[in-house]
């Protein structure tokens, strides 16, 4: 028997300026936060720092909360005119900080696959890209594929329906899933 529960949708994606709007630190010290919570609902991604030139000479200090609901820190070296991206994923953050100042500007946002908490995953809409992709959902705690779309290279909109009580994510509630898009134009997740 189906249990009746409160429905949210998911739409992963990226955003390079999210958390730091384009700014050239004159110094060591805080950045100013344009946004502080990409997703809701416990969806986590990494942290992006971009840069256009080297900055692998000064460190980012990211603060903020975990997939588990506890509090995280991270120290991520910024990159040579590319982007790089923090090992651990961030509901939300707090602040960021910089070691010295920067040669050129930077942006700071988020990106990359996206960690869903325990909840239960009851469909899928997705818009296919004009190369064949993919859509692979993985439980964190035992990295059991849950889910896994292969999307045609046809620029199609299709839905999925999980039926019965749909695709748990996680057992605990400091487990998650990680969503991994490949050559998707749109993908929107309904949970609950």
């Amino acid at each position: 028997m189906a249990t009746t529960t409160d429905l949210w949708a998911v739409t992963p994606g990226s955003d390079a300026d999210f958390y730091v709007t384009t700014v050239t630190p004159a110094g060591a010290g805080a950045l100013t936060l344009a946004n502080t919570q990409p997703e809701y609902n416990g969806c986590a991604y990494k942290v992006s720092i971009t840069s256009v030139d080297d900055e692998t000479g000064k460190n980012f200090v990211i603060t903020g909360v975990g997939v588990d609901g506890n509090a995280l820190t991270e120290t991520k070296a910024g990159g040579n005119n590319t982007t790089v991206y923090t090992t651990n994923y961030f509901v939300s953050v707090s602040s960021i900080t910089v070691s010295a100042a920067t040669t050129d500007a930077i942006t700071i946002g988020y990106g990359g696959d996206m960690h869903l908490p325990k909840t239960r995953i009851r469909s899928l809409y997705y818009v296919a890209a004009g190369s064949a992709g993919s859509i692979v959902v993985t439980r964190a705690s035992n990295s059991r594929v849950l889910l896994n779309v292969a999307t045609a290279g046809d620029s199609s909109a299709n839905g999925i329906y999980i039926p019965a009580d749909g695709i748990l994510t996680a057992f605990a509630v400091d487990d998650y899933a990680t969503v991994a898009i490949t050559s998707t134009t749109s993908v929107t997740l309904f949970c609950g």
